[in-house]
Protein backbone atom coordinates (compact mmCIF):
# COMPACT_ATOMS: atom_id res chain seq x y z
CA UNK A 1 0.00 0.00 0.00
CA UNK A 2 1.67 3.46 -1.03
CA UNK A 3 1.47 6.72 1.22
CA UNK A 4 -0.91 9.05 1.22
CA UNK A 5 -0.57 12.19 0.18
CA UNK A 6 -3.82 13.24 0.50
CA UNK A 7 -5.42 13.25 4.17
CA UNK A 8 -8.92 13.03 4.65
CA UNK A 9 -10.76 15.53 6.20
CA UNK A 10 -8.23 18.24 5.93
CA UNK A 11 -7.36 20.85 3.02
CA UNK A 12 -4.35 19.68 1.26
CA UNK A 13 -2.20 22.34 -0.74
CA UNK A 14 -0.30 20.80 -3.51
CA UNK A 15 1.94 22.31 -5.93
CA UNK A 16 3.10 21.18 -9.26
CA UNK A 17 1.81 18.18 -11.20
CA UNK A 18 2.56 15.52 -9.92
CA UNK A 19 -0.18 12.78 -8.59
CA UNK A 20 -1.64 12.96 -5.38
CA UNK A 21 -3.02 9.48 -3.65
CA UNK A 22 -5.82 8.69 -0.67
CA UNK A 23 -5.53 5.25 0.56
CA UNK A 24 -9.10 4.26 2.07
CA UNK A 25 -9.15 2.41 5.26
CA UNK A 26 -13.07 2.58 5.86
CA UNK A 27 -15.79 2.01 3.51
CA UNK A 28 -18.31 4.49 3.01
CA UNK A 29 -19.53 7.30 0.74
CA UNK A 30 -16.67 10.24 0.37
CA UNK A 31 -16.17 13.71 -1.44
CA UNK A 32 -13.56 14.66 -3.71
CA UNK A 33 -13.38 18.20 -3.95
CA UNK A 34 -10.46 19.58 -6.46
CA UNK A 35 -9.89 23.66 -7.01
CA UNK A 36 -6.41 24.00 -9.31
CA UNK A 37 -5.22 27.75 -9.25
CA UNK A 38 -4.07 28.27 -12.82
CA UNK A 39 -1.32 30.55 -14.14
CA UNK A 40 -2.86 33.74 -15.00
CA UNK A 41 -1.84 36.98 -15.99
CA UNK A 42 -3.90 39.89 -15.41
CA UNK A 43 -5.69 41.57 -17.90
CA UNK A 44 -4.31 45.34 -18.62
CA UNK A 45 -1.27 44.47 -20.76
CA UNK A 46 -0.64 43.37 -23.87
CA UNK A 47 0.98 39.75 -22.36
CA UNK A 48 -1.94 39.27 -19.87
CA UNK A 49 -3.65 35.78 -20.76
CA UNK A 50 -6.37 36.38 -23.09
CA UNK A 51 -3.24 36.96 -25.50
CA UNK A 52 -0.95 34.16 -24.09
CA UNK A 53 -0.46 31.54 -27.31
CA UNK A 54 -1.62 28.24 -25.86
CA UNK A 55 -2.33 29.68 -22.52
CA UNK A 56 -3.18 26.39 -19.64
CA UNK A 57 -4.12 22.87 -20.75
CA UNK A 58 -4.26 21.54 -17.29
CA UNK A 59 -6.17 18.80 -17.28
CA UNK A 60 -7.71 16.66 -13.92
CA UNK A 61 -8.40 13.09 -13.15
CA UNK A 62 -9.95 11.88 -10.24
CA UNK A 63 -9.91 8.15 -9.96
CA UNK A 64 -10.95 5.20 -8.05
CA UNK A 65 -8.56 2.23 -8.72
CA UNK A 66 -7.37 3.52 -11.53
CA UNK A 67 -11.20 4.39 -12.82
CA UNK A 68 -11.70 7.68 -13.96
CA UNK A 69 -14.74 9.23 -11.94
CA UNK A 70 -14.43 12.85 -12.78
CA UNK A 71 -12.62 14.77 -15.17
CA UNK A 72 -11.92 18.60 -15.24
CA UNK A 73 -10.33 20.82 -18.32
CA UNK A 74 -8.55 24.16 -18.57
CA UNK A 75 -11.38 26.33 -20.65
CA UNK A 76 -11.23 30.03 -21.48
CA UNK A 77 -7.29 31.21 -21.26
CA UNK A 78 -9.34 34.13 -19.35
CA UNK A 79 -9.97 31.73 -16.15
CA UNK A 80 -8.46 31.38 -13.89
CA UNK A 81 -9.53 28.94 -11.61
CA UNK A 82 -10.42 24.72 -12.43
CA UNK A 83 -12.62 23.06 -9.74
CA UNK A 84 -15.03 20.46 -9.34
CA UNK A 85 -16.07 17.49 -7.01
CA UNK A 86 -17.47 13.88 -6.83
CA UNK A 87 -18.88 11.58 -4.67
CA UNK A 88 -17.31 7.98 -4.43
CA UNK A 89 -19.00 5.01 -2.67
CA UNK A 90 -15.48 3.80 -1.38
CA UNK A 91 -14.36 0.08 -0.04
CA UNK A 92 -12.29 -0.59 2.57
CA UNK A 93 -8.28 -0.61 0.57
CA UNK A 94 -10.00 1.59 -2.56
CA UNK A 95 -7.74 4.12 -3.52
CA UNK A 96 -8.37 7.49 -4.80
CA UNK A 97 -6.01 9.30 -6.85
CA UNK A 98 -6.11 12.84 -8.29
CA UNK A 99 -4.09 13.61 -11.40
CA UNK A 100 -3.05 16.39 -13.45
CA UNK A 101 -1.45 17.10 -16.53
CA UNK A 102 -0.63 19.82 -18.80
CA UNK A 103 1.76 19.75 -22.14
CA UNK A 104 1.65 23.45 -22.17
CA UNK A 105 4.97 25.26 -21.10
CA UNK A 106 2.83 28.03 -18.55
CA UNK A 107 1.81 25.07 -16.03
CA UNK A 108 5.16 23.05 -16.49
CA UNK A 109 7.26 25.86 -14.67
CA UNK A 110 8.49 25.54 -11.25
CA UNK A 111 5.22 26.70 -8.46
CA UNK A 112 3.16 27.83 -11.76
CA UNK A 113 0.21 24.88 -10.74
CA UNK A 114 -1.03 25.12 -7.23
CA UNK A 115 -4.26 23.62 -5.69
CA UNK A 116 -6.04 22.61 -2.85
CA UNK A 117 -7.49 18.89 -2.57
CA UNK A 118 -9.98 18.11 -0.29
CA UNK A 119 -11.40 14.38 0.59
CA UNK A 120 -14.07 14.32 3.79
CA UNK A 121 -16.12 10.82 4.46
CA UNK A 122 -20.23 11.84 4.20
CA UNK A 123 -22.18 13.62 1.96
Amino acid sequence: MTINSININESNPVVGLGTQTCNITTAGLYTVGVQYFLPYQAAGSSADSTVTTGGSSLQVLVQQNGSTKLTLNAGAPTAPILGGSVRLQCAANDVITVVPSSSAAADNQLNSVKGILNIYQGT
